[in-house]
């Protein structure tokens, strides 16, 4: 049984229906940042599911949850 880390910084898309996406979990602000700017280029592009990523953002811990 594997278990996943707690990593305090999370990489969340934002797209223009609302819908939130988990991009990605790091250790440190510094590799959530450099995650953040290789991902610039995506805003304003169309997912395969018709969306478009509006915002990327950067959530520190556990008390910054969203439903």
């Amino acid at each position: 049984m594997m278990i996943k880390p707690n990593l305090p910084y999370q990489l969340i898309f934002v797209y223009d229906n609302g819908d939130q996406f988990i991009a990605g979990e790091y250790g440190t602000l510094r590799e959530a940042l450099q995650a953040k700017i290789k991902c610039k280029h995506e805003i304003g592009q169309t997912d395969i599911c018709g969306r478009v990523l509006e915002v990327i953002t950067i959530l520190k811990g556990e008390e910054n949850e969203t439903n």
